[in-house]
């Protein structure tokens, strides 16, 4: 799958903005008695780099080195070639290159002095990179997951309107479904095109293609679409990943119940408290037994979506912000739903404002 074109867009995610976030996470790690921050990244756990640099390394194992108030370091096994090319759309972050790069990072931390050393998930750090650190520098490292969640679930008003316009993006991707063709397939066609263009970075896009007979999305491109069925579009812009889901039919009875759904969730959006379950909160949705079940994502750790919240497992949570989808069933009729919630700064849905 082709990416969108990759930019530095310093009108939506300012090099300001990323470096007050550096400078919270060097403040959270110095209360926390750490020295330094290594964060791991690879293909698909690339978002705590992502956040703390403003840039996704998608395509390539890296580990990112937070020393206190000092611009970070991200080390890399890539050429000086390719490295000339992320300095042009990553200005927040120095780039390491070194065949190891773990023993980059040692050499840094040796250099600094440091000795107890924050991992974020420290048990998904590579036992290579581990030893290459430790060969040439003599640190502790120490899990320090929870140092960097108590920044990140702070709300950033730079974030959140990437969330709005990535929300917004999907939104008119999926206004182009096509109802009436034979088959999944031609029925998002031209979803992923409009998506890239409008410069998602990412783009997925699943299928439930009859809803009466299986309420689980997929990549089915050739199987033929009932009256009703879903589209579940995640897309990635300027490394902000959201995910939209929408149930259209070509069912006129329930047509109009379906719209009201997916408004009265838009409407949602900004007002659902995400620190409190959210099970009371969904009742403005007016749905009642209806609503069958419900999962609440958020950007956690390296992870961009992950689960924090379920119908079955609701607690509070302090989050930036959320994506919350759901199933209910509208006059016997299984409908999708989703979208990101959580949206305001106002309140205490996020956990605070950063």
């Amino acid at each position: 799958m082709r990416h969108g074109l990759m930019l530095w867009r310093e009108n939506e995610l300012s090099a300001d903005d990323v470096r007050a976030r550096q400078k919270k996470m060097s403040e959270a790690l110095a209360a926390a008695g750490l020295d330094a921050l290594i964060v791991y990244t690879n293909h698909v756990r690339s978002h705590g780099v992502t956040y703390l640099t403003g840039f996704t390394p998608y395509w390539s194992d890296a580990l990112l080195l937070q020393l206190l108030g000092k611009k970070p370091i991200l080390a890399t096994a890539l050429s000086k070639r390719v490295g000339n090319w992320i300095r042009s759309v990553n200005p927040t972050a120095e780039i390491g290159h070194s065949p190891r790069p773990g023993r980059l990072v040692g050499e840094h931390l040796a250099e600094a002095g440091c000795k107890r050393i924050g991992v974020l998930e420290l048990d998904l750090l590579p036992s290579g990179l581990a030893e290459e650190i430790t060969s040439v520098a003599e640190v502790e490292l120490v899990d320090a997951s929870a140092v960097f969640d108590s920044v990140r679930c702070l709300a950033d008003e730079a974030e959140l309107r990437l969330v709005k316009r990535t929300f917004a993006l999907a939104n008119e991707a999926l206004d182009n479904v096509d109802t009436g063709v034979a088959t999944a397939g031609e029925a998002v066609s031209n979803l992923e095109r409009l998506a890239r263009d409008a410069g998602a970075e990412e783009c997925y896009i699943a299928v439930a293609p009859d809803l009466v007979r299986d309420r689980r999305p997929g990549r089915l491109p050739n199987a033929p679409i009932g009256a009703v069925f879903a589209v579940r579009l995640s897309l990635a812009y300027n490394g902000v990943w959201v995910r939209q889901t929408r149930t259209f039919t070509r069912r006129e009875d329930v047509s109009g119940r379906i719209a009201e759904l997916d408004a009265n969730l838009a409407s949602l959006s900004g007002d659902l408290d995400l620190t409190m379950p959210l099970g009371p909160q969904l009742e403005r949705l007016n749905l009642g037994d209806s609503l069958l079940d419900w999962r609440l994502e958020a950007p956690r750790g390296t992870l961009p979506l992950s689960d924090v919240a379920t119908s079955t497992n609701d607690h509070g949570t302090r989050i930036p912000f959320g994506v919350l989808s759901l199933t209910a069933l509208l006059d016997g009729v299984p409908v999708l739903a989703g979208g990101p919630v959580g949206l305001s700064l106002t309140g205490s849905g996020k956990g605070g404002v950063a």
